[in-house]
């Protein structure tokens, strides 16, 4: 979810990490400290950082009632060295929007579908810094086939691609780009991806000068639903218009974030498991079948006691080879770890601003990461 990285082949060992908390969400009025979001717009345009968007739940957990809020505000971060800054502006979506998919371009931050108030959405906008105003510039672009939400983006140069994501009654298959040099000719429907896919990680490095999209994990709501949970990856052809199976992951992994290191491979940070994913959809489902209040009741209070305790997610950071197919754990993350956000290079740095940090949770932090090579 990222700029393209070009992958060369050179005998890399392994990865070494720094991880810091680079900078912080501002907290809202009447609040100590920001409760952070869930599914936030978030990537780089004229070297600056956006986070924008995102969903919390700001009174209560939404097993004790409490209602999903979206947001539109947009912060603005700038870089002096390893000194991360919000600037001191106050700037709005066109709408309140949660769970899009978001990558970084040359020409600004593209962000298409995800959720609000109003349902699913369609939309796609690109966000752009605009150093004369110094200001943020959002403009619409051609609307999605079909309305999405928690699909996975990715841009090689000016071409952006969405793969995945749910839709208002079933999970898509379906994978689309566009030309932001040519927006006329709005979205071209690709070969789709192999299975239904929600909740993925894409990303997009050339191999040999070849534009590859490497799609990891994910899952698949289901109609009776447990969601159907996947360590598969899929490698798609650009001039070939043709998804292949790779070897899969070690285990089943979703919502988490990845980037592109050039000859390392593919780094993969944290994601859900599924553990608890699972049992609580199993509760939801006896709940639904229950015969009488009491055994509702008490299904229920076993759900809650569950979610209470969640915890947290996974803290491995993968690796995975996509020369020799190979995968393996690289490290572990300090710091609780962000879901249902999107990671992407500024500089040579690798940011993970905000997200879900548990169940109904969300973290104000902006996570940074410095990954070096080991080579031979």
């Amino acid at each position: 979810m990222f700029l393209t990285a070009p992958v060369m082949a050179q005998k890399t060992t392994g990865i070494s990490m720094k991880w810091e908390i680079a900078a912080e969400l501002p907290a809202d009025s009447g609040q100590q400290v920001s409760l952070g979001f869930a599914g936030p717009v978030t990537g780089v345009s004229g070297n600056k950082m956006f986070v924008a968007g995102g969903a919390n739940f700001p009174d209560s957990m939404p097993w004790q009632g409490g209602k999903k809020k979206y947001y539109g505000d947009i912060y603005v971060y700038k870089k002096n060295g390893t000194r991360f800054t919000r600037l001191a502006i106050e700037l709005k979506l066109p709408e309140n929007i949660a769970y899009s998919a978001n990558c970084s371009t040359p020409k600004g931050l593209v962000y298409a579908g995800g959720e609000n108030e109003a349902g699913i959405s369609d939309k796609v906008f690109l966000m752009q810094w605009d150093n004369e105003i110094k200001s943020a510039v959002v403009k619409s672009l051609p609307k999605l086939p079909v309305a999405i939400t928690n699909a996975s983006a990715v841009s090689d140069k000016n071409i952006v691609y969405v793969a995945g994501g749910e839709t208002t009654d079933s999970v898509s298959d379906k994978c689309w780009s566009i030309d932001l040099n040519n927006t006329g000719e709005g979205w071209k429907e690709l070969a789709s991806v192999p299975k239904p896919v929600s909740h993925a990680v894409l990303v997009a490095p050339r191999v040999n000068g070849i534009l590859k999209l490497y799609l990891f994990g994910g899952r698949r709501k289901t109609p009776v639903g447990i969601s159907e949970l996947y360590n598969s990856v899929y490698e798609y052809n650009a001039l070939k218009n043709q998804w292949n199976e790779l070897e899969p992951l070690l285990y089943t992994l979703s919502a988490g974030t990845g980037v592109a290191a050039g000859s390392a491979g593919i780094v993969l940070f944290g994601g859900d498991r599924g553990t608890t994913f699972s049992k609580v959809e199993n509760f939801n489902a006896d709940i639904s079948k229950a015969k009488t209040e009491a055994e509702k009741k008490q299904l229920t209070q076993q759900k809650i006691q569950l979610l209470e305790a969640h915890p947290g997610f996974s803290k491995e950071v993968l690796l995975y080879n996509i020369n020799t197919g190979k995968c393996k754990t690289a490290g572990t993350i300090p710091f609780p770890v962000p879901v249902t956000t999107t990671a992407f290079w500024w500089d040579n740095i690798a940011m993970i601003p905000s997200g879900e940090i548990k169940a109904g949770v969300r973290t104000p932090n902006i996570l940074s990461v410095k990954i070096l090579q080991q080579t031979k």
